[in-house]
């Protein structure tokens, strides 16, 4: 049994008696479900993937919890993995959201950047093959606060979820979240289609 915890360890249990077989500390606390899967590799033959809230990915032997590799699936400084990376024909498809709301809150913080993504990774190496953005353009600055911060346009749809993968059309679906700015986006509280082998919108 896999599981990570707010702490930033994942442990394998043994499933009959609980036991720690190995544990490993990501960077930070890992709220989403280990994928476990096959691996070619000349250092591990099965790999369990999992993300932590500061948006890295990681994969680890199995077996041993040996660290295989870790990326960072986004730069935005409070971009977040809280759903499970789907695994599938060796490719690792991991969802991005974010931690930006809670700073929003502040008239320090110049609200708001980020943009929700569905990210496509070698399972075998961590090699990005394409990122899709839920909002396909980058923010804007639109005004002012009273505290003199400056404000962005085109933010939010975070994917706080695991990817549903749809082998007869090639297709992976992801749900949206809510926009962190006005106007909200199109693509923001959606269901969008994106095609697994390009990353290309198929719909939304």
């Amino acid at each position: 049994v896999f599981v990570g915890v707010d702490t930033g360890y994942v442990y394998a249990l043994d499933a009959a008696s609980g036991c720690v077989h190995w544990s490993f500390l990501a960077e930070t606390g890992v709220r989403n479900a280990i994928s476990i899967g096959p691996v070619t590799t000349p250092r591990a033959t099965y790999a369990a993937y999992f993300g932590d809230i500061r948006g890295n990915v990681y994969s680890v032997d199995a077996n041993t919890g040996e660290l295989l590799w870790k990326v960072n699936a986004d730069p935005h400084p409070l971009a977040a993995i809280t759903g499970s990376p789907t695994l599938y024909e060796s490719r690792l498809y991991g969802p991005v959201s974010s931690r930006e709301e809670a700073a929003g809150g502040s008239l320090n913080y110049p609200s708001c950047t980020f943009r929700g993504s569905i990210v496509a990774l070698d399972a075998a190496t961590g090699r990005q093959l394409w990122k899709t953005y839920a909002i396909a353009d980058p923010p804007k600055p639109s005004r002012r606060n009273s505290q003199g911060t400056q404000l962005w346009t085109g933010a939010g749809a975070a994917i706080w979820h695991a990817p549903t993968i749809d082998p007869r059309n090639r297709a992976i679906y992801v749900a949206t979240g809510d926009a962190y700015t006005e106007p909200a986006p199109k693509t923001t509280h959606a269901v969008m289609a994106i095609h697994m082998d390009t990353g290309a919108v198929l719909w939304s």
